[in-house]
């Protein structure tokens, strides 16, 4: 993956809301964003695998509540051997260059498991929103696009409940964007501290903490991570109990773009 050297990242230590001790490894390397045709390479190349069947995308993060497209089914779903984490840096989306936020991926995990929704995409608009997906999912490859069995967490009458194929989106540990292993202090820091032209990182942890729940799959460790983030920004701490969230049809779509 190409990327360029860009300035030198790190935040002003007057507008850190908790600077702490200057043991972030900050990036130095910004990827590249894909440009039309090699989006199209690389949904090609991902389609050219695909299982008989319909499309089925596995949310663990933004795409729970706001998805690319408009889904035809959603089912509560696990995904074995991988772990929910934020791996990557964004300088665009919840960051900056000058203060770098994190992004949410998937990270190969022995014996681990990640629960989420899984999204079916109609066949009457499947191209349109694959081409849709690929654009704010694959905006600079931090992901790799794989297909992935997923395992129905309930069944309602008429579903079939054997494991069905997904698409998930695993985050590329040789992105010049992955960022190395964080202790939870480091990833609260950097996450109270990040905003970029989608809204700050905060908030992003909040909807994905809320939704994660509302949608009967609440992620202890984030719910940890957002506790320590409102203690550094001197918030009332965090309860598990989510506030309503609104509709799925009301939500704007496509706004995460990830990667960035």
């Amino acid at each position: 993956m190409p990327g360029a050297t860009g300035p030198e990242t790190g935040p002003d230590p007057e507008s850190d809301p908790d600077p702490g001790p200057d043991d972030i490894p900050w990036p130095t390397v910004r990827a590249q964003p894909l440009d039309a045709s090699a989006l199209a390479e690389s949904r090609a190349a991902a389609m050219a695998q695909r299982p008989a069947g319909p499309v089925w995308v596995f949310g663990y993060g933004s795409l729970i509540w706001n998805p690319a497209f408009e889904p035809a089914e959603r089912r509560r779903a696990v995904l074995h051997g991988y772990r929910r984490a934020f791996c990557f840096w964004t300088v665009s989306a919840r960051g900056t260059p000058e203060r770098p936020g994190l992004g949410l991926g998937l990270e190969a995990a022995p014996g681990a498991a990640c629960r989420g929704v899984a999204l079916r995409i109609a066949d009457r608009t499947e191209a349109a929103d694959l081409e849709t997906l690929w654009a704010r999912e694959m905006y600079s490859a931090v992901y790799r696009p794989v297909w992935a069995p997923l395992y129905p967490v309930e069944t309602r009458a008429g579903q079939d409940p054997a494991p069905f194929a997904a698409l998930a989106f695993v985050a590329d540990p040789g992105h010049p964007q992955y960022c190395p292993p964080l202790s939870d202090a480091q990833k609260a820091r950097i996450v109270a501290g990040a905003s970029g032209q989608f809204g700050s990182c905060r908030d992003y942890l909040e909807n994905v903490v809320g939704h994660l729940a509302e949608s009967g799959e609440p992620d202890g460790e984030l719910e940890a991570l957002l506790r320590r983030v409102r203690e550094i920004e001197g918030r009332r701490p965090f309860q598990a109990a989510t506030r309503p969230f609104p509709p799925a049809d009301a939500r704007r779509r496509g706004k995460d773009a990830t990667g960035r």
